[in-house]
Parts: C-alpha cells; sequence; structure tokens
C-alpha cells in the first residue's frame, strides 16, 4: 500500500507529504506543554500569590497555542495537497492502463468505476491520516504518556493498566472489521453494476415492463449493501464508547485517588490537574485512533483493489522497435491461436493471408471468433500464440500507433462520444480536412443527414450519440474509420443496423473507393461479401472453409445454406451485386 502511494507522489508532493507530520509534531509539541504550564500556574502561582509569574505563564501558554493553531493548519495544507496530488496521478495511471491493456479478460466495466473513484478517495483519505491523524493520535498519546509520569509518578500506574487493555482491544477490532470491508466494496461494485445496467438499457427495461423486476434486483443489491455496511460499521462502532468508557474511569480513578494523596500533602493540585488534561488528550488521540481504524481498514481493502487494477501494467501496451508502419499492406495470420482461457481457446490455428490489395469477407456462425481475430490484427490483445504480419511485419514489432494509422475498424457497437460530429469524426485523423470528412462521410452514406444539420459537422452529440438513431450511429462510426483513408480498411458488422436499401449504397461506395486496396469485411449478409476475392467461413473457433463466393457454393455446406437463405440458392454473382 505504502508503495502505490510512493509510486504516485513526486517532487513537491512527495516533499509536502513528508514535511506534513513534521509540522504536525510541533503542533502536539505545543499542545503537550499547555497541562503543564497550568499546573505552573496553579501550584507556583496562584499558590503563592504570584501574579507576575501567573501572567508570564498565561502570555507563554497563549505563545504555544497560536505556534499550534499555525503548525496544525500548516500541516493540514500540506496534507491535502499531497493527497488531492496523489489521488489525481493514482486516477490517470488507473484509467492509462484499463484503456491501455492488451491482456485477455480484465476487470469489468463497473468495478473499474468503483475503483478509480471511491477506492482512491479512500487512499486520499489514508494520506490524510497519515500526514495528520496518524501522527498525531500516537505522538500526542506517547506524549502524553511520558508528561504525565513526568507531573504525577504517584498517579501514572493508572494510565500502564489501561492503556495496555485498549490496545489490544483496538488490534483486535481492526483485526475482524478488515473482512468486512472488503466485503462491502464488493456490494458497491455489485450496486454500480446493476445500477449501469438498469440506466443502459432503460429502453429495454420499458420495452417488455420489466421495471417492477428491475426495481426489486436493485432493491436487493441495495439491501444487501446496505447490510453489508452495517455490518462492517458495527464491527468498528463498540470501539470508541469502550475507550471512552476505560479512560473516564481513569480519570475518576485518578480523583479519587488523587485527592487522597492531595490531602496527605503528597501531590499537589495543579499536578492533579495537569495529569487529568493529559488523560483529555490521551482519551481524545484514543478516539482519534478510532476514526484512523476505520480509515485504515477501509484503505487496506481499497489499496487491495486498487493494486488488482495497477497489476494489469505488466500487460500494457507493449511499444514495437519500428515506429513507421511498412509500405505493403499485406495481411498473414500464422498458426494463430487465443483464449480468455487457454483450455477453452476462441480461435484455434488460424492461418490465412490477404495479398496487398484484395478483399477478404468473414462469416460464420456466432462466437466463432471472427471480431476476436480483428482484435488480434490491431493489437487488442497481445497475448496470443502464432505470428500476425502485416505488409510481412510482425505486428508485436510495429509500434501501436503505426498500427492503428495503419488499420482502422468500423465496429459494430457504434459508441458515439459527447461533442459535435466533427470531433468524433476526426479520432483517426485529428487534422481533418472537409474534403476529407464529406469523403468519408459519403462513403458511410452519413453526408445524408449530417448536410440538414444547422451546424452541419460542429452539430452537438449527446453522450452515447443518443440524439441520432441507431442506424445513423452506425453510419458515422463508418465514417470515422473512413475519414482517415487507411490503407487497411475493417468493417465489423459494421452495417448491422442500417436497412437494406442503405447497406447497399455503402457497399457500392465502398467498392468504388476501396477497391484495389486492402478491405476486410466481417459480416452476417452474404451480398456483404460478394465482392471479395477470398472469404473465410469461421465456425467454433476455427477456419473451417476458404474461397470465393462460387468455390464456399461447391465446397461449405454452411456457406451454402446460408446462401440459400439469403439470397436464394446463390443466383446472385459478384457482378450482379455490383450493379445492384
Amino acid at each position: 500500500m505504502f508503495k502505490i502511494l510512493m509510486q504516485n507522489m513526486h517532487g513537491k508532493v512527495r516533499l509536502t507529504f513528508f514535511l506534513a507530520p513534521l509540522v504536525m509534531l510541533i503542533e502536539v509539541f505545543c499542545d503537550l506543554q499547555q497541562p503543564t504550564m497550568m499546573a505552573d500556574i496553579v501550584d507556583s502561582g496562584l499558590a503563592k500569590g504570584d501574579m507576575q509569574f501567573v501572567i508570564k505563564t498565561a502570555a507563554l501558554m497563549l505563545m504555544f497555542a497560536l505556534i499550534g493553531i499555525c503548525a496544525g493548519g500548516g500541516s493540514g495544507v500540506l496534507g491535502n495537497y499531497a493527497s488531492l496530488h496523489m489521488g489525481q496521478s493514482l486516477r490517470t495511471k488507473m484509467l492509462t492502463i484499463a484503456l491501455n491493456s492488451r491482456a485477455a479478460g480484465g476487470l469489468p466495466p463497473a468495478t473499474l468505476i468503483t475503483r478509480i473513484t471511491n477506492d482512491v478517495t479512500q487512499m486520499q483519505n489514508l494520506v490524510m491520516m497519515m500526514t495528520r491523524g496518524m501522527v498525531r493520535a500516537p505522538m500526542l498519546m506517547l506524549g502524553g504518556v511520558v508528561m504525565s509520569t513526568l507531573v504525577s509518578p504517584r498517579l501514572a500506574p493508572i494510565l500502564f493498566v489501561i492503556l495496555p487493555i485498549l490496545l489490544v482491544y483496538t488490534l483486535v477490532v481492526m483485526r475482524r472489521s478488515l473482512p468486512f470491508y472488503t466485503d462491502m466494496q464488493g456490494k458497491t461494485d455489485d450496486m454500480n453494476r446493476v445500477m449501469r445496467e438498469n440506466l443502459q438499457g432503460a429502453k429495454t427495461i420499458k420495452a417488455f415492463v420489466l421495471e417492477n423486476h428491475q426495481q426489486a434486483q436493485f432493491t436487493e443489491t441495495n439491501n444487501a449493501l446496505l447490510d453489508s455496511s452495517v455490518r462492517a460499521s458495527m464491527a468498528t462502532v463498540p470501539l470508541a464508547p469502550v475507550i471512552q468508557f476505560l479512560l473516564n474511569l481513569g480519570v475518576v480513578i485518578a480523583l479519587a485517588y488523587g485527592g487522597t494523596l492531595d490531602v496527605g500533602g503528597v501531590i499537589l493540585d495543579g499536578q492533579i490537574i495537569a495529569f487529568i488534561n493529559y488523560m483529555i488528550q490521551i482519551t481524545n488521540a484514543m478516539v482519534m485512533t478510532v476514526n484512523i481504524i476505520t480509515a485504515f481498514s477501509r484503505a487496506i481493502t481499497s489499496a487491495t483493489r486498487v493494486q488488482a487494477v495497477l497489476s494489469e501494467q505488466v500487460g500494457e501496451v507493449q511499444v514495437g522497435s519500428a515506429a513507421d508502419a511498412p509500405q505493403d499492406s499485406s495481411v498473414t495470420f500464422d498458426h494463430v491461436s487465443f483464449g480468455y482461457d487457454q483450455s477453452k481457446p476462441i480461435l484455434d490455428d488460424i492461418s490465412f493471408s490477404v495479398p496487398s490489395g484484395q478483399w477478404l469477407g468473414i462469416i460464420g456462425t456466432t462466437g466463432s471468433g471472427k471480431s476476436t481475430l480483428i482484435n488480434l490484427l490491431t493489437r487488442g490483445f497481445d497475448d496470443y500464440t502464432g505470428t500476425i504480419r502485416i505488409g510481412g511485419v510482425d505486428t508485436q514489432q510495429l509500434d501501436l500507433a503505426a498500427v492503428h494509422h495503419k488499420v482502422t475498424v468500423a465496429t459494430q457497437d457504434a459508441m458515439l462520444f459527447s461533442g459535435t460530429v466533427r470531433h468524433n469524426l476526426t479520432f483517426g485523423e485529428k487534422a481533418a480536412t472537409e474534403a476529407e470528412l464529406a469523403a468519408g462521410a459519403h462513403l458511410a452514406d452519413a453526408d445524408e443527414f449530417i448536410e440538414p444539420l444547422p451546424k452541419r459537422y460542429d452539430a452537438p452529440v449527446e453522450q452515447g450519440g443518443k440524439n441520432f438513431s441507431g442506424g445513423q450511429r452506425q453510419r458515422l462510426n463508418i465514417a470515422r474509420a473512413a475519414v482517415p483513408d487507411p490503407d487497411i480498411l475493417v468493417f465489423d458488422d459494421a452495417t448491422s443496423a442500417v436497412d437494406q436499401t442503405t447497406n447497399a449504397r455503402i457497399q457500392q461506395r465502398l467498392v468504388e473507393h476501396r477497391r484495389g486496396r486492402t478491405t476486410l469485411i466481417i459480416s452476417q449478409r452474404v451480398a456483404n461479401l460478394l465482392q471479395c476475392d477470398q472469404i473465410l467461413v469461421m465456425q467454433e473457433g476455427r477456419l473451417a472453409a476458404r474461397g470465393t463466393h462460387q468455390e464456399l457454393l461447391a465446397s461449405s455446406p454452411f456457406y451454402a445454406q446460408l446462401v440459400e437463405t439469403q439470397l436464394g440458392g446463390g443466383r446472385f454473382d459478384a457482378s450482379d451485386e455490383s450493379r445492384a
């Protein structure tokens, strides 16, 4: 945990982190002087009628109080600075790792959101505790014990009996509370997941009249979080009352025993007052320790969860040695296998080659690994076996930016980001001109609805593209991939949400703009693949067949059945489709 904090503090931030506790020690020192000086006023000033001594000591007390206030404020400022900047650095690092990780699997979005927000906040609170409470509380307790022993050795045994009991009890409570806070953070993840699903799937919930069912599911998850939070809180709730009871009992004993000693002339009134004040300081420090233990318990749990994200840094982007992609645009898969679980591969020994300038179509059953092929080509995952080459160069040897400059993908999931149409279309080419935007939009048949917009390419896009229909979002997604005019363009079922007429226009424009340039098309529509030089048929993660449209009609029963269902027995050929 401390390693995580140090890795996210640099320069002035680390300096303030270590400086804050030192400044806090000044405040603690000033606070510890007050009871002793108060005893001096009573025993050496008021008892002897020496008002000059009283005034002089009172002025000294005021000076220490002012110094303590300034030191406490300074420590707070330094601690806040370290805490906030550590949180900023840690959140940035976690999001960067989550976005750049090329490892298979990974944490789901709901738990990532919780870890980047809530768990980092807990660690920020820990930094504040470490710079203030974790210094002030133990130093105040230790100083209080030392000073009370020096002021009144006869009363000190009271502390020596009570404090060990409290320390043992505190350790037991801390150890018992940790699992409860771990469970509570897990329930928070569940809550985020349920809320995220309900909000994103609101239309589906309404369409199937599932409001009551989803509300019941949310209530169940909410109650589970409540129960877990109550258990975590109850684990530490008894701590403060027990501490206060035992220390207040110690005060009563000190008053009774000290009064007896005072009557016997063994100790002075001021010594009893000073001892009681130190007992009060120790009580406050112990109560502060309760809050620290609660924060520390949660922070340990959060640190473990944060570390799970940071550990994925091992699978972060492996920057290749070649900064520029090769001129050749051929694509080769050589005995490639991949799976989240190696015992159940998603892709099993896939080999094929696409010469530069040719078109490749990919069709197959749902879950056969079609989209995974593209994820591997664009280095979405790096932990596969075999070799993938672009232009004869292993993609692992290419710089990631070079790969994405060479290859752009129009995915089925047409995710749009809040901003403007221009902002979304220029992801692959930030400096795209109006002509390049228009060309990309024309290929995607998106100009048909962009041009009538009041601000055209500067028209606003709401979060998730909610102000556009599903088909329009897909066309904007295609335009975004087409704007950079890449050497290798990939359509990953990118027209699944558009109607047949629009799909035909997009395919025709694709032929006009991309003929003679490497293009990969994944589709469930056979008609979209008729222009391809070769077609791959995927089944259960394996390459079941390959060839041209006519060759597959003869060699692949699965492909022939698809053609029969969609095109009526394969009466259409590539030339028919090009005339459509």
